[in-house]
Formats: C-alpha cells, structure tokens, sequence
C-alpha cells in the first residue's frame, strides 16, 4: 500500500461565535458613526448655524426674535436626520405698521436636513416640526392678511441652502384665525396634524390628515359651532393656487362629511366651488352636535332609517357666500334602549339657502309617533344674522310615555294629558325686547289634565287637575287653572303677559297678573315644596313680577292659621307688598300692610298691623312667643285689640335678626288674665300677696317701644284681681328687667292679714288721707330668673315732684278764683287737683328705730334704694 498524505482536521462552525463577532463589528461601525457624526455637529454647529440663518433673514418679511443661545444643531432629537433647533421663537405679524402683534410663538422649531449635507456644505431642508405653539393668523377689514412673513421673490434659497419641504409636522397648536374683512372668527386646537407633499415645486400633491378640538366658529357674530371634536383626511392636487380636492373627508364630532371640489388660495381664499354629503348619519351622530353636557346620554338612544344631508358650496372673493344644502329624516325610528321606548315614523325634512339675496332654514315638515301621542309641527327661519321666526306645531301627549322616552332627572315621576297648538311669528331680538310689540303675532292654545309630578327630594305631589292657557295677541290667558300640592289647593285665573319674553330667553320677566281662591293654602307648600331639608331657604326668582288678588279661606303657615283672608299680593325685583290684607285669626279680625325686600342677603320687612280682639294665647302659640320665653302663651290670657308698626331684619332660612327689631304700637287687652308670671312672682314672695300668681284684669290699656332688642313700656294702670298697680319699665330680649311698680296702698290694707305684722301697721290708714290714696314705690331689676327687689325712692321723689306740681297749680287756682290773679294761665282748669292729693306727705314708715322699720325703709337716709 501506498502511504497517503494525513487529512487536515476541519475546524467546527460556531454560529453564536459568528454573531457575536457580527454583532460587535456592527457596534463599533454605530459607535464610530456616531462618534463622527456627533463630532461633525460639534465641528460644523457654528458654521450651519450662520449660513442657515443667514437664508432665513433673506426670505422673511417680518420680525424674527430668538436668542442666539436659544439655538443648537442637534443630531439626537431628530435621529436619522440632523436639525437646526430653534426654542422659544417669537414671530410677529407680517404687517406694515408701528406696533404688531404676535403671529407665532413656538416653544420648539426643528429644521431638518440630512447629515451627509454637512460633508458638501450644502443644506437641504427638507422636514420641519413644529411643538407648542400658539398662531394667531388674521384679515384686516381692507383685506391685508398678517401671515404672508415669507418672501416669494427670493426663490427657493441660495448654493448653500436650499428649502426642498417635503414633511412638516405639528404638535400641541393652538390656532386662532380673525378675518375681519368677512367677519369670521374661528378657534383650533390641534393636538397632532402632518402634511406631506413636495412643497418645493409649483405642482405638487398634498396629503394631510389630524385631529383638533373646535372650540367656536362665528360667522357675522352668529355662531355656528362651539366646543367640537373634529377629524380630517386630505388629499389635495395643488397647482399654484388652485388647489383640487380629490378626497376630504371630515368628521364633526360623529357626523361624517365627504367633500369634493376646488378652490383658489393666494394671500386669502379668492373662489370656492364644493359639494358635499353626509355620510353614515344616524341619531346618535345628529345629536352628538349637542351641548356637550349632553353628549353622554346620546349612548343611550340607536336608531335606523334613512338620514340624509347633501348640499353645494359656491364663493367668490369680495361676495357673500351661497350656499344651499338639503337635509332630514325619512321613517326612522329612535330607541331608548335602558326603556326599549320608541319613537317612531319619525319625518323631518329641511332646507339650508344662504346667498346674496336671502338666506333662510326651512324645516317643512316634523312629525313623530310615540306609542298614542303624536307631535307634528314646522319651523321657518329667515335672516338668519337678524333670525325671524316662523313656528308653529301641534302636540298630543301623554307625559309618562314622553318621560319613558326622555327621562328628567329632576323628576321622580310625573304622568297625565297635554294638548297644544301654537304658532308664533315675529323677529327673534324684538321679541326678547317686547312681547307687545304689534310686529309679534302669536296664537294657540293648550290644556292640562290629571298632571301628576314628584321632584327629588321634595315630599309634596304637584297635581294639575286641569288648566288652560289661550295664547292670543302675544298674551297669554290662565283659565280655570287647578293645583293640588301637598294640603293645600290652588285655583288660578289671570294673564301672563310677557310670557313670549320669558319662552324666548328665561332672563327676562315672567309677568303674571291673576286672581287666586284657595280653600285651604299651607305657605310651606308654595315656598318649599315639602322639601326634607332643614336647610330650604326662600328664594323669589330674580325675573318674577307678580301682581295677585287673593281670597283664601283658610290659610296657614308653620303656628299660624287664618281664615277668610282677602287683598293684594304684588312681587317685583324680589319684593313683595301686601296692601290691605284682611283676615280673620286667633278668634279676631286683623288689617294687615306689609313689604319685604328679599333681594339682598337678607329679608327686610316692614308692617303695619291694626289688630280687633285677639286671643293672646293664641298670638302668641302661633308666633312662637315672639322669640322669647319670659311671657309665653301659657301666661297670657285675654283679647287684645292693637295697632303695631314694625321693621326687622331675617335670613333666607327665616331665623329673625333681633338687633335689627324696631316696633312700636298702641295695646288695649279686656278679659286679661295673667298666669305664673316670674317678675310678678317675685314681687308677691316680698309683699305675700299671693294672688299675684294668677291676676285678672277686666280692661289694659298701654302702648309699647321696641329697639336695640330692649322693650320699653310707659306707665301703665292695671285693675285687677289682685291689686291695682301702675307698672313702667323695660325688659331685654336677654331677660334683663328694670320695672318701676306702684301699688296702691289701700288696695294692700283691703288683702288679708301678712305674716309680717309690722309691715301691716306701717300700712294703718292715716286721718289726713281721707281718700286713702297713700302708695309705696318698688323697683324689679336683674333679670327674669334672679330678680332684685328693691324700695324704689325714684318714684318716690318723681311722685313727690309730681304732687308740688299740683300744689302749685291748686294755690294759682284758689288765687285766680278769689282775687283774679293767674287769668291768662291756661292750665288751671286742666290741672285741676283731685280731693285729698295734696294734704299728706307719701312716705312709708313713722321715723321710729330702725331696727323696728320694716324691710322697705332705706338703711341710710342717702341711698336711693336698698335691697329688701
């Protein structure tokens, strides 16, 4: 055998091994890649940075401001690309004027070229993106519009640099365009748009797609539309300034839009000539258009049927827009699907024609079915910059299948019959100025039966067992109009007069003249509604004018009950004014006049009361005893006759500002009887005259002062079971007394014997008293619970001063009588002293030792009063 040369071993393929070493080679080619082209930026960054500039201040025509610091040439942020970037840019108007406004204020702006353009020196920029700015683009009134900031003529740019856009894109814009010249104001926010096409050519397609939030679109100060999502998808053919709309399609909010056309843009629009139609239209989109507080609900509803919009578009530059579109429902049916309620046979059919001669909306026909009720109805609006209105329609329902269909929060239930007819013509403006305007005419009818209706969180039911309402020469006429709310009934008859005012803006006053009869009326039923909450508070709408003649026989409000009550009620500016009001109450008759203002933070009332044999028990139950607790129902008997003025202040919630309190008045009381009365309590553990615990009077008269939350009461003569007495003083709303009593002393020696004999013998009768007139003075203060009882020497000295008087005035009169002197002293006859009065001395006591006295002498000749 021959001897063969030995086979090299092969070596084993390790692919991991291999792509590791792939994987490094490829990291480092990036690194120094990298490397170099960050070391480019750093070596070329002042170099692009002046050449670029430079072409921008050749072509712009308006102010550029930007801090050389503010920029850089960055390789990072716009990866695989190289950008110039530009921060906090400020660009103003493009107008010939001394001082301009801000057209562009951008917080980023990065100008795109590809990195190999800094090998050749030579920069193409070909993308450009825009982040946070605001773009304030307008018309003025001659025309000028103040975005053109870019100068044509300058061409495309220079060797080095050239503007080759093929991309541009936008983040975070907030738009707002004024075009003074056709009055149009309009407001985007977009939050992200692209636009593509080869910008650097005169002929080019354009592609652009994005989404933005309208927040309103006025045309000649009407607005069209307000706060709406809006979607759209371009493509465009533009050649120059004739652009070509091969495909626009948009939607609004869930309305689609599909639009086909051309137009002509230089410096502003100069033609338009687009048709467009709505696309995939169904109920849910149509009320997407709603407010968009609303718009949750509209998840609620679906719909089928053929929904329709299509229209034409024409404009010509220095011409009024013509447009004329055509729109409707034709046999849909709309379902709330939580009820599985439907609407059906639903019909609309309108028209939209805006040219130079009119414009108008026309809403020929409008019917629906819901199970048995039925609507049906037309509406016609012309000028629509000065809206005149012509509507009119017929309605036949049932309210618990309408409230099935279209819930009401606020309600809790609500059901029974409504019929109406109306029809309304006139100018929109003239009728929120005037419903009597003779350019308004309105006409129509309706009538309520067996309303039954609950709102949350009130108790009372509100029943309408029926009503009318005629609408004629703009008035409107309440006949036969019943109402049942809680335990009280309602019957009105009048005219609201200014109720077209009220429909058409609910701002202006809601007038109503009537006349009510009641046979029972509880006050917290029209006010609260039967509400639950402690915290209810009397609200008077701001736009009420209320001008009413009552008659109710029995009425009621919290304590209070009255029967028989008649006058006048007027509410104006959240006023009211009672104008004798006659009532019978508390087993009396009263006259009342009163105003109360509600139209500040607080109720500001005023009265004038004259009051015929009322029981005092029961004034005083029904008012609560006046906010006090010192004289209450269950001390007081009687029947008072009195005439009270008074002013007073209350919340909303009618809690009574006492400091606020100012009253005064003249009171007569017959058949009086006091009861348990604390002040006169004390009195009688002092004097043991125990009667004092329950006195009866058979006639009171006296008058009264309040103010500063302090009573003031003039001498006053009481007859009684008891003993006979005069009484002044004042009294606190806090219980703090200062009573002034003089009691007679024959009336104390007629009383039984006292436990304190010694006080009986200071009372003996005294020979120079023939008519036993002699009287002791007795002064109340501190307060109702701790009073303090005291000799009063005021009143003794005042007493003593008053009988001087007398004195003086008998000893003018005897010497008028004998010797004819005093002749022209008219107060003589008038002053004429009683028998007796001025022949003793009124003192208590004998002069004997003091420690013999009785407790009512003074321990010191000095003092004025002394404790007991």
């Amino acid at each position: 055998m021959e001897n063969s040369a030995p086979i090299p071993e092969k070596k084993a393929f390790r692919p991991f091994r291999f792509l590791f070493k792939t994987i490094l080679w490829l990291l480092g080619i990036v690194l120094i890649l990298g490397i170099a082209a960050v070391s480019l930026v750093f070596i070329y960054e002042n170099e692009v940075k002046s050449v670029v500039i430079a072409e921008l201040n050749k072509n712009l025509k308006s102010e550029v401001k930007v801090d050389p610091a503010d920029i850089d040439l960055t390789f990072i942020k716009s990866f695989p690309k190289c950008a110039l970037e530009f921060k906090n840019v400020l660009i103003l108007e493009a107008l010939e004027k001394k001082e301009r406004d801000t057209l562009i204020f951008a917080e980023n702006i990065l100008m795109m070229f590809n990195l190999k353009d800094l090998w050749n020196k030579n920069y193409t920029i070909n993308k450009i993106n825009v982040n946070g700015a605001q773009f304030n683009p307008g018309v003025s009134k001659s025309g000028k519009p103040n975005y053109i900031f870019w100068k044509k003529s300058e061409g495309q740019g220079t060797e080095n640099v050239k503007f080759a856009l093929k991309n541009i894109t936008l983040h975070n814009i907030n738009l707002k365009y004024r075009n003074a010249e056709q009055k149009v104001k309009l407001s985007l926010s977009f939050k992200e748009a692209s636009f593509a096409g080869d910008f650097g050519t005169d002929a080019y397609a354009l592609q652009t797609q994005g989404k933005a939030h309208l927040e309103y679109l006025t045309v000649n100060k009407t607005n069209l539309l307000n706060q709406k999502n809006l979607k759209y998808d371009l493509e465009l053919d533009i050649n120059k300034t004739n652009y070509t709309i091969s495909k626009a399609e948009f939607a609004l909010n869930e309305i689609y839009f599909a639009t086909v056309g051309n137009f002509n843009y230089s410096d502003s629009l100069e033609t338009a000539d687009l048709n467009f139609t709505g696309k995939n239209l169904d109920i849910a989109s149509l009320l997407s258009l709603l407010p968009e507080k609303y718009a949750s609900r509209m998840n609620d509803y679906k719909s089928d049927g053929n929904f329709f919009s299509e229209g034409h578009l024409k404009y010509k530059s220095g011409k009024k827009i013509n447009i004329n579109a055509e729109f409707g429902v034709k046999d849909a049916t709309i379902t709330y699907k939580q009820q599985n309620m439907q609407l059906k046979h639903v019909n609309v059919q309108g028209k939209l024609s805006v040219n130079e001669k009119d414009d108008y909306l026309n809403l020929q026909t409008i019917s629906a079915d819901l199970d048995s009720n039925a609507v049906n109805g037309y509406c016609l609006i012309t000028n629509l910059s000065d809206p005149y209105i012509n509507v009119g329609g017929a309605l036949n329902a049932k309210l618990e299948d309408v409230d099935r269909f279209w819930p009401i929060d606020t309600l809790e239930y609500v059901s029974g019959k409504v019929q109406l007819k109306a029809q309304i013509k006139g100018n929109l403006n003239e009728m929120k100025q005037s419903a009597f305007s003779p350019n308004i005419s309105a006409d129509g009818s309706a009538t309520l039966k067996n309303i039954k209706a609950k709102f949350k969180g009130k108790q009372n039911e509100i029943n309408i067992i029926e009503g009318s309402f005629e609408l004629s020469k703009r008035s409107v006429a309440v006949n036969n109009f019943k109402l049942l709310m809680g335990s009280s009934d309602i019957e009105l008859n009048g005219e609201l007069p200014g109720f077209l005012n009220y429909l058409f803006d609910a701002k202006q006053p809601l007038v109503i003249n009537a006349a009510l009869k009641s046979n029972t009326l509880a006050l917290e039923d029209v006010l609260y509604g039967g509400s639950n909450s402690s915290s209810e508070k009397v609200n008077i709408p701001v736009n009420l004018n209320f001008d009413l003649n009552a008659s109710i026989t029995n009425f009621s409000f919290s304590k209070f009950r009255a029967q028989e009550v008649a006058g006048n009620v007027t509410i104006h500016d959240q006023k009211i004014a009672a104008e004798n009001i006659s009532l019978v109450t508390m087993d009396g008759k009263a006259q009342v006049n009163a105003f109360a203002d509600a139209s500040g933070e607080m109720i500001k009332i005023k009265a004038a009361s004259d009051l015929q044999n009322i029981n005092l028990t029961k004034m005083f139950y029904a008012f609560n005893n006046f906010g006090q607790s010192t004289l209450c129902d269950k001390h007081l008997k009687g029947f008072a006759t009195a005439t009270v003025n008074f002013t007073g202040n209350w919340s909303k919630d009618l809690n009574c500002y006492l400091q606020s309190v100012i009253a005064n008045g003249n009171l007569t009381i017959e058949q009086g009887r006091l009861v348990d009365f604390k002040p006169l309590e004390s009195l009688a553990k002092y004097v043991e005259v125990s009667e004092l615990r329950d006195i009866r009077f058979s006639s009171l008269q006296s008058s009264f002062d309040i103010k500063n939350q302090v009573i003031t009461i003039p001498k006053t003569y009481i007859k009684n079971s008891a003993l006979n007495m005069e009484l002044w003083g004042k009294h606190t709303f806090k219980n703090e007394i200062d009573y002034h009593i003089k009691l007679l002393l024959s009336e104390l020696l007629a009383s039984k014997k006292r436990a304190n004999k010694q006080l009986d013998e200071e009372l003996e009768f005294v020979e120079n008293d023939p008519d036993n007139r002699r009287s002791v003075y007795i002064s109340m203060t501190g307060t109702v619970d701790e009073p303090i009882i005291k000799y009063d020497r005021k009143g003794l000295k005042q007493k003593i001063g008053d009988d001087i008087k007398v004195e003086k005035q008998t000893l003018k009169q005897i010497l008028k009588e004998e010797f004819g002197l005093f002749k022209k002293d008219t107060t003589l006859i008038k002053n004429e002293p009683k028998k007796g009065d001025q022949k003793f001395k009124i003192e208590v006591g004998d002069g004997k030792d003091k420690k013999k006295q009785n407790n009512l002498q003074p321990k010191k000749k000095d003092e004025d009063d002394e404790d007991f």
